[in-house]
């Protein structure tokens, strides 16, 4: 094999994996074996590339492509690719929903009872799920709607009253339109707040999901922790601890008595503690011990009688 073909091997080899490897980090995996589907929408709320595409919370697939189409280029077709094996039931929805509570967006698959199926290739119903600030301004704009027309009531009878019952009543009315409004700038300041904590808040999810992992993988050894902890509680209350300490709490008064009457100097041991005439009597007695033990070293035989023929002399 020349230098040259090898050179070319490497270069393929090494242009393939580059291929590869952008389209690992695109989400795609052109190792797998998938199937392509389409969904057209007039509105994604900032769908992206590479979002993942959900079946009952599992991750089947993933967006592909998003381009523009139509005949004024006012629709968005997005291709997805999902596992070769599934089959998508006729009437069956993709819906472009929130992930998390950034607005992350991503698309789940609703399928319905239908026993046919959807062709690779084929497109399939669309919808768009609310965000949670287009729900809460569908919920206030009821609010606000009511409101205008109690305004519109009131302006047909404000002839009925004076001038000052009126300005008040405009005042309400004023402060009810202010309030709606800051009910929905509220939401957009909601909004807009998570959006630039989007970071912090997952990092927050991701450690408490870590801390619940850990509790759930060292379950066994908080388990015995409890059991041993129980079986140490089961045997100080067999040990009967209260006869124990009731015991020893009697056997330090005792002592604490008994230390009382000799410091007192009550009884024998009294006495001796507290009487230094034995000390003297003991200390006078060790002296003339030691005295005499002294002469008997050295006058031997005024305490031992020797006689060579069995008399003493």
């Amino acid at each position: 094999m020349s230098k040259e073909l090898k050179i070319g091997l490497i270069a393929a080899f090494l242009i393939a994996l580059l291929i590869w490897g952008i389209n690992f980090l695109k989400g795609k995996n052109i190792l797998k074996d998938t199937q392509h589907f389409y969904a057209l929408y007039q509105e994604i709320g900032g769908l992206e590339e590479a979002s993942p595409v959900y079946l009952n919370g599992y991750e089947v697939g993933l967006v592909e492509n998003i381009r523009l189409t139509g005949h004024n280029m006012n629709q968005l077709l997005v291709r997805i690719t999902l596992n070769k094996n599934l089959k998508v039931p006729r009437d069956s929805k993709c819906i472009i929903f929130n992930s998390d509570l950034m607005g992350t967006k991503a698309i789940k698959l609703k399928f319905t009872n239908q026993n046919q199926y959807y062709q690779p290739g084929d497109t399939i119903p669309s919808d768009l799920e609310a965000s949670v600030t287009e729900q809460i301004y569908t919920e206030i704009q009821p609010i606000k709607s009511r409101a205008e027309n109690v305004l519109s009531a009131l302006d047909s009878v404000m002839s009925i009253f004076d001038s000052a019952t009126r300005e008040n009543i405009r005042h309400t009315v004023n402060d009810l339109n202010a309030t709606s409004n800051n009910l929905r700038s509220s939401s957009e300041s909601l909004h807009q707040m998570l959006a630039e904590n989007n970071q912090q808040i997952r990092t927050i999810i991701e450690n408490t999901a870590s801390v619940t992992n850990n509790l759930k993988n060292n379950n066994e050894q908080i388990s015995n922790s409890l059991q041993n902890l129980s079986s140490i509680s089961d045997s100080l209350k067999q040990a009967n601890l209260t006869q124990t300490l009731q015991h020893l709490e009697n056997t330090l008064s005792s002592t604490d008595s008994l230390m009382e009457g000799i410091r007192s100097g009550k009884g024998s041991l009294g006495k001796m503690a507290t009487d230094d005439s034995l000390y003297i009597h003991l200390n006078q007695t060790t002296r003339n011990l030691n005295a005499l033990l002294k002469d008997m070293k050295q006058n031997p035989g005024r305490y031992i009688h020797i006689s060579v023929f069995g008399k003493n002399k």
